[in-house]
């Protein structure tokens, strides 16, 4: 399968396992979908790695509207943000897909760090994809029509699934809410242009959350014009 060429801008994945050799240092905790692992204004005193599962950064203004900052897969850091510049945190993770989550002290980083340099080299890792991707986003947030945004999206999910010579793309367990949130969209905004490009015979919408790719060249033509 040929891939396009596409910046990510939702989905951190680092796939780091530096940090097998040092999770006995840690606080072991397992999390379902929905639940909060860290709260909205708070002060943030554990890095966490985030062994399995995925977790999700959101953010919800004063009149309740919500925006979908990034997803942290498996094998990754996250909090650290807040855990080294010792502030509250005005976003918060959930668990998106059942998670098991390791907790870092304070006091135990600090004696990590100089014993374990490869933990060091992957946190600025860590925090540097997650630099990209929220350049990125920004950039395409303030550049790209949705249009562009929303093919992009699609593009990203075709180039990270194997796919079959139909070329369907699953859009998972994501709500068009959800989609709407990341492509910084209100859902009905997002609805109708799909329903323009499936006009256009660029994609086919298909039940059970799947789009059928009609023509990915028509569709990659689309994001840089």
């Amino acid at each position: 399968m040929i891939t396009h060429d596409v910046d990510e801008f939702w989905r951190v994945h680092v796939d780091s396992h530096a940090w097998e050799q040092v999770l006995h240092l840690g606080r072991k905790k397992e999390f379902k979908h929905g639940e909060v692992i860290i709260n909205a204004g708070e002060l943030v005193q554990e890095l966490c790695y985030l062994q399995s599962g995925i977790v999700r950064m959101q953010r919800t203004a004063w009149d309740g509207s919500e925006k979908i900052i990034m997803h942290i897969e498996q094998n990754s850091l996250f909090s650290e943000a807040p855990f080294f510049i010792n502030r509250p945190i005005r976003s918060y993770f959930s668990c998106y897909q059942d998670a098991t989550v390791y907790f870092f002290s304070r006091k135990t980083v600090e004696e990590m760090l100089p014993q374990y340099p490869e933990i060091a080299k992957d946190i600025i890792r860590t925090l540097s994809e997650k630099i990209s991707v929220l350049s990125n986003q920004s950039a395409s947030l303030g550049l790209d029509s949705l249009d562009q945004r929303i093919i992009k999206f699609i593009l990203l999910r075709y180039n990270s699934a194997p796919l079959h010579a139909n070329e369907v793309i699953s859009l998972g367990s994501l709500r068009m809410k959800d989609i709407a949130s990341i492509l910084g969209a209100h859902r009905a905004t997002l609805y109708k242009s799909l329903k323009e490009l499936e006009k256009a015979e660029l994609i086919k919408i298909l039940p059970k959350n799947k789009i059928h790719i009609l023509d990915i060249e028509g569709l990659s033509s689309l994001v840089y014009e």
